[in-house]
């Protein structure tokens, strides 16, 4: 992420916000700290890390169990990973006039709307529980 390399004191303006004259500005910034000797780091172009804390790691175990979840779950939702009716079916009954389709292209269409709305749900019940296993087990010694 880049942070606004402005300076009004050393006399650097406020660079237009299109891309080509941004690249410009950078690109003779960067010459000019190399011309000049001044690393580039000093520059303060890209921000260090404000956090201080050590990022969290998983033991051995901890990913192990992680990966059981995982596989847990997908054994559970194996059945809404498939569509039951493929999408290219889909959009050719869906480019008929409706009063022209045929009752199974209709129930077609109802099962795959069936199909959409129970992976909605299942993808919510499976993020609330992801999330709830990652803030209990795995990161409560952290």
């Amino acid at each position: 992420m880049l942070f606004p390399f402005s300076d009004a004191a050393a006399g650097v303006p406020e660079p237009p916000g299109d891309f080509d004259s941004n690249y410009r500005h950078l690109k003779q910034l960067i010459n000019k700290a190399i011309k000049s000797g001044v690393p580039i780091e000093d520059l303060k172009l890209i921000p260090k890390s404000s956090s201080t804390r050590k990022p969290a790691t998983l033991s051995k175990d901890d990913l192990l169990r992680l990966l059981q979840l995982i596989r847990s779950i997908k054994s559970r939702c194996q059945t809404l990973l498939e569509a039951p009716v493929p999408e290219e079916l889909v959009r050719d009954i869906l480019a008929k006039e409706s009063s022209q389709r045929l009752p199974w292209e209709t129930e077609a269409l109802e099962k795959a709307e069936k199909w959409r709305s129970d992976l909605v749900r299942a993808r919510t019940l499976v993020r609330a529980e992801l999330n709830h296993h990652l803030k209990t087990e795995f990161f409560h010694n952290i």
